[in-house]
């Protein structure tokens, strides 16, 4: 059997596998970056009234794990409120708004630890650099809860500095997520 044939066989046999369910992500689920600096701490909140509403998923269940084809999360990165103005805007310039205005986060399998607990292997978009992550995740009935942390500098780019450099931006930055996910 050719090389291709195989390639073809393998694939349709591939998308077989996965079947497909509805969800959707409830308006109370939570989502904070959240830093510091040699002076403060600071939270931003992403508003997840704008994540709501039912969403298409395709899965591929095994013995230990699941897998996913194209589920995602893509976030506004200008609807994250750090609760003053000038810090929204410090926020979005570090993320270089203007030319990539989401951060996608896509989940690309679970490994299933125990029954509170699953191992998340992730992909996180942003600011035109991309990553993986490993990370585990609490869960309970149909919420999923954890934190992770990223070094902005894996994704291009520099710590900010305030006032004269008196104040600088920690490199590395916490993400906390509680998911609430419906049926």
């Amino acid at each position: 059997m050719s090389f291709c044939m195989l390639f073809l066989c393998t694939a349709i046999l591939a998308q077989r596998d996965f079947s497909e369910t509805r969800i959707k992500i409830s308006p109370k689920s939570e989502l904070i970056i959240a830093g510091s600096t040699n002076v403060n701490k600071f939270d931003c909140k992403f508003d997840s009234d704008l994540i709501k509403g039912n969403r298409e998923i395709e899965y591929s269940k095994g013995e230990k794990e699941i897998r996913f084809k194209g589920l995602s999360l893509k976030l506004a990165t200008d609807a994250f409120d750090c609760a003053h103005r000038r810090m929204n805007e410090d926020l979005q310039d570090l993320l270089k708004f203007d030319e990539y205005p989401a951060i996608v986060l896509e989940i690309n399998k679970v490994e299933l630890i125990s029954e509170e607990f699953v191992r998340a292997f992730i992909t996180v978009n942003l600011a035109g650099g991309q990553k993986d992550y490993e990370l585990p995740v609490h869960i309970n009935d149909n919420n999923f809860e954890g934190e992770f942390n990223i070094n902005i500098r894996d994704f291009g780019l520099e710590p900010p500095k305030k006032a004269m450099g008196l104040v600088q931006v920690r490199e590395i930055i916490e993400v906390q997520f509680n998911l609430k996910v419906l049926r």
